[in-house]
């Protein structure tokens, strides 16, 4: 008798297992031709071009955020970890075109790493708040456009934190709370002093 509940659990187990393997190839060759996953892999085929990334890179510049297309290097082994780093490098360069902007002069990048709870951690170097010159909208432009060159431009990062030589800071001008990851704090202004 227990024989015969094994072989039939043992059966019933593959049947499901049968089942669910058909319904997900099902699904996946389904959408595999669905318009969505097709413009995907045509963005990132656009911006995979040979040994180069394509990347945007929001400035601030004039109290706004203004997009600047990127080339960077890509290598061959490139990782989430590298890529945050190649962007964050690129934005700490400033505009190309030499318009006017809040990013601190000499801010180094020290090192980024993911946490596991998907926020990445960029670490600073503390010329960010010792040569931050601006009121609250620039402080505000300043890591809204740094948080939107990583989260456009870097799959798997939800998040941002600044750490300031290996520390938490506040603030990076006074204006707005640093603590935390930078999500909350830039959505709808919200989180500045005045």
């Amino acid at each position: 008798m227990q024989a015969g509940k094994s072989r039939l659990s043992l059966m019933f187990l593959t049947l499901v297992l049968l089942g669910t393997g058909i319904a997900a190839g099902y699904l996946y060759f389904s959408q595999r031709d669905s318009p969505l996953l097709k413009e995907e892999a045509a963005e990132d085929e656009r911006s995979l071009q040979g040994d180069s990334l394509f990347v945007k890179v929001y400035y601030p510049s004039d109290g706004r955020l203004i997009i600047e297309e990127r080339r960077i290097d890509r290598k061959m082994s490139m990782n989430l970890t590298a890529e945050a780093d190649a962007v964050a490098g690129e934005y700490f360069k400033g505009p190309s075109n030499k318009e006017k902007t809040v990013i601190p002069s000499g801010v180094k990048l020290l090192g980024l790493y993911f946490g596991s709870d998907e926020v990445l951690y960029i670490n600073l170097s503390d010329e960010l708040r010792r040569n931050f010159k601006g009121d609250a909208a620039a402080e505000y432009l300043l890591l809204k456009g740094l948080y939107e060159s990583i989260i456009s431009n870097v799959r798997g990062v939800h998040d941002i934190k600044i750490i300031v030589e290996g520390k938490e800071i506040e603030s990076i001008g006074g204006h707005i709370f640093s603590l935390y990851p930078l999500k909350e704090a830039l959505q709808g202004g919200e989180g500045v002093n005045d």
